[in-house]
């Protein structure tokens, strides 16, 4: 027998730092009598630590522990560590055999049948577990012993064995047979919750966002994390630069892989693996290219079952650990700068679906590979700005249709301004991004520059592309943008296409809410490749304007559809915001005031700049619903002053209209006929004339002063059902009109022909707020029809919902009092002020006081200036 030290059969002690991970050795415990139980994943990813935790914490027998070396692949080493590490456990009883098998001078076969006879006969039965099983590989006699005990796991042992690679006994049978009971890399690995507790346990506090940029970098790998949180301690603090920093190119972590990983590792697998480094996603094919060996697949899952950091990552994909990727790359660029550079290049052209016989094959099944956005970080990598000339001549346009701005507007930065200004395409390009960023000034100086380097013969394709930018750019009020582009030639390319269709849509939607059904096709024209090719970006933009284009038309239900759809594509507040404001206003309309409040306040406390059109549409909206929660001073004031800081800042027609119809309302309910007429007046600058939401402006106002039948003679040529202009909610709300203005006269018959209307249309577009605030007798004759669901159940319980009738407007010469009162003059002073009497000042005073619902002079000046009638 060889003596073994009792440091080799000692369970290890558990670090300060450990975070207790019981549902790891709960499934290990799980293991049915007679099944191997192993742990497989590379060094440092916590499997001695594991199951140091569940021989000391966990249920189950005794545990014997086996630390293996190198030298235990001598077969007598083998058997000998076998023993002592039973041995140790202290529950063999003292006249068990395998006491006395420790006194003998037994070896080879006599010591392995004698101890796996022994070990049989346990009882109770002991877990015995074999760490590092690895170091007997490079023995083939230590293989065999290793495999022998496995073959016969004696009856009275649990085993387990912990190892970097697969061990040659047999696991793919042992997994057929329903005996294998395993934990491999990705069962080890720490979730977030898991890296913030280590880290915490380290004495190290970290913000959420440094937690899963942590977690993020080292993809869990427990060496990674502790080396991380390591030197996170040791410097200045866990402040984002020192995590930025932390890489596989780290001193403690290129050390550690070295030392632990890559020392013993044949030349070629190194080469290899330095040629595979430069890429984050590796398809099999780019690997081919990468390395130009036909067998580097096969040989990457050798390598992910011995070295344990090469994964496969899906059908026709592997993964290099995060880590060791970086370590090699770092390691390449300071050893072979040139190969570096080359290796980057030729991943650029790949992604970029060059020099691949099998990119246009049909039956080609691998990743799709034509990534515009890994294309250009390569060739940026690759420090070649004429290769990124190159890829920018065929990319810039799905770069930008797919969304992937930040690698655009990067990799035209690298080719400089001058490149970019001598080529008509880049240009428009710059300027599309330009406009996207809302950088207008910067987006008209790169159309001017495409203007001066326009060809004398200029492709479709370049025709397309300058009228795509052109009617972008005349939708937020640079050049003139004319929609009558709508007869340019298509280009062949059906993204290029795509993006036409979209700026003819947003263009058209843009200059008059009568272009909606044109624009309406156009936009789902533009939605056909989008969802084709993938071009995220066109998608989202083309579900934005749909939306909008539903607005345009007053259908509250038309929205939620498209602008749920574009928020599902994700995209940051800067590009989504407009559409959540849409989809407030469905909200708004559909009788959900509380919701479209909450959307709203959502996107305007997210960080970062907004549109001034985007942030005036969501505060109009928000106000509109605090009004009808309860606030009505409140939101009417919001959406004036986000009105007023819109300026001339350019905004949608349709959605000047919706908006307007808002506040006017707003400021009706409240008896303030000036901002009323504010709104008109604003309205009808932005329309450039009298449109159908004006003409129902004025009327609302002939209403709110009782001149019934005057509004509805001005409304009358509003109240058609019809799918054309003008849009739903001002054909409701000018049949509500007709339909109160009827009841006033006694014309029973005419106002509930009128209110029949309404309610058609209505409950065809889903509006439900325009009858919760209708007039008074309007939502008598509501509340006394049938009770009903669906459309007409919400409406009935909004008009119940109602309690408070719009405050009657204050006369002109009343206002003048009004003014009058804040200051410290009497009446008969104010008299002398006006030039008139002491009793008609008084009179006029009462009056307000009745108006505004108050009994004195400082009520009256405090309610006035809640609803906005001083100033």
């Amino acid at each position: 027998m060889v003596r073994i030290p009792a440091s080799r059969t000692a369970v290890p002690a558990l670090p300060t730092w450990l975070v207790p991970r019981p549902a790891l050795w709960r499934h290990l415990a799980a293991a049915r009598p007679g099944q191997l139980v192993a742990l497989i994943a590379p060094a440092g990813s916590g499997k001695t630590v594991l199951l140091a935790e569940w021989a000391r914490h966990g249920d189950g027998p005794p545990t014997a522990w086996a630390s293996l070396d190198r030298d235990d692949a001598d077969p007598d080493r083998f058997w000998s560590v076998v023993l002592a590490a039973v041995l140790a456990t202290g529950a063999v009883p003292a006249d068990h055999p395998l006491r006395h098998l420790s006194g003998r001078d037994a070896t080879g076969d006599d010591l392995a049948d004698a101890l796996l006879e022994g070990l049989g006969t346990l009882c109770p039965r002991i877990r015995l577990v074999l760490d590092d099983v690895h170091v007997l590989a490079d023995r083939q006699a230590g293989v065999r012993a290793l495999a022998r005990l496995v073959r016969h796991r004696p009856a009275g042992v649990d085993l387990v064995l912990a190892a970097r690679s697969d061990p040659a006994v047999g696991l793919p049978r042992l997994r057929l047979e329903d005996g294998l009971r395993e934990l491999r890399a990705e069962g080890l690995r720490f979730s977030v919750d898991a890296t913030a507790a280590l880290a915490a346990a380290s004495g190290v506090a970290l913000e959420a966002d440094d937690v899963d940029a942590l977690h993020r970098r080292t993809e869990g790998w427990a060496a990674g994390l502790r080396l991380a949180v390591l030197a996170l301690r040791s410097g200045e603090g866990p402040e984002g630069p020192l995590l930025d920093r932390f890489s596989g190119d780290d001193r403690s972590v290129a050390d550690y892989l070295g030392g632990e990983l890559l020392d013993g590792l044949a030349p070629d697998d190194r080469e290899l693996l330095d040629d595979l480094s430069v890429c984050r996603r590796l398809p099999d094919a780019l690997a081919v290219a990468l390395t130009g060996r036909h067998d580097v697949v096969l040989r990457l899952e050798e390598l992910g079952h011995g070295l344990g950091m090469v994964d496969r990552a899906g059908p026709g994909e592997h993964h290099v650990h995060a880590l060791l990727r970086f370590h090699l790359a770092a390691d390449l660029a300071r050893r072979r700068p040139e190969r570096h550079r080359q290796q980057h290049a030729t991943a650029a052209r790949w992604w970029a679906g060059h020099d691949d016989p099998a990119h246009d094959d049909p039956a080609h099944d691998g990743p799709a590979h034509d990534d515009p956005a890994h294309a250009l970080h390569h060739a940026e990598r690759a420090g070649d700005p004429a290769l990124t000339a190159e890829l920018l001549e065929r990319l810039a346009v799905p770069l930008l249709q797919r969304g992937e701005l930040p690698a655009l507007r990067r990799a035209l930065d690298l080719v400089g301004a001058a490149v970019v200004d001598a080529d008509p395409r880049l240009a428009l390009v710059a300027a599309l991004v330009h406009l996207d960023a809302r950088e207008h000034a910067a987006a008209a100086a790169r159309m001017r520059v495409a203007a001066r380097a326009w060809p004398a013969a200029p492709g479709p394709s370049l025709t397309a592309l300058r009228a795509a930018a052109e009617l972008l750019a005349g939708s937020v009020g640079i050049g003139s943008g004319d929609p009558a582009r709508t007869a340019s030639p298509e280009p062949d390319d059906a993204g290029l296409a795509g993006l036409l269709h979209l700026a003819r849509g947003t263009a058209l939607l843009a200059a008059s809410p009568a272009n909606t059904a044109t624009a309406r096709t156009e936009l789902h024209r533009a939605l056909v490749p989008a969802r084709t090719d993938r071009l995220v970006r066109l998608e989202v933009a083309a579900f934005g304007e749909l939306a909008l284009a539903a607005v345009a038309e007053g259908d509250a239900g038309g929205v939620t559809g498209p602008g749920e759809a574009a928020l599902d594509r994700g995209g940051p507040p800067s590009r989504t915001a407009r559409t959540a404001a849409l989809l407030a206003w469905s909200d708004l309309l559909r009788g959900d005031p509380g919701r479209a409040a909450g959307r709203c306040a959502d996107v305007l406390g997210l960080p970062g700049r907004l549109a001034p059109a985007d942030r005036y549409a969501l505060h109009a909206v928000h106000g509109a619903a605090a009004g009808d929660l309860g606030r009505r001073g409140a939101g009417l004031t919001e959406a004036r002053d986000a009105r007023i800081a819109l300026g001339d800042a350019p905004l949608p027609a349709p959605l000047a209209g919706a908006l307007a119809l808002l506040e006017h309302r707003g400021a009706l309910r409240l008896g303030n006929l000036r901002v009323a007429g504010e709104v008109v007046g604003w309205l009808a600058g932005r329309l450039g004339g009298e449109g159908d939401e004006t003409v129902l402006l004025r009327a609302r106002a002939e209403a709110a002063t009782g001149r019934w039948e005057s509004a509805s003679a001005a409304v009358a040529p509003l109240r058609r059902p019809t799918p054309a202009c003008p849009p739903a909610t001002v054909v409701v709300e000018a049949a509500l009109l007709e339909t109160e203005a009827a009841l006033r006269a006694d014309d029973a018959a005419r106002g509930r022909a009128a209110l029949a209307t309404a309610l058609a249309v209505g409950r065809d577009r889903d509006l439900v707020r325009p009858f919760a605030l209708a007039g008074p007798r309007t939502r008598v004759l509501l509340l006394g029809e049938p009770a009903g669901t669906g459309h007409a159940g919400r409406v009935a319980a909004a008009c119940a919902a109602v309690t408070d009738a719009p405050a009657p407007p204050l006369s002109e010469r009343e206002l003048v009092v009004l003014a009058l009162l804040p200051s410290l003059l009497d009446a008969p002073t104010m008299a002398d002020e006006l030039v008139v009497s002491v009793n008609t000042v008084k009179t006029q005073i009462r009056s307000i006081y009745a108006k505004l619902g108050v009994s004195s002079r400082r009520g009256a000046v405090t309610e006035a200036q809640e609803r906005g009638l001083l100033v």
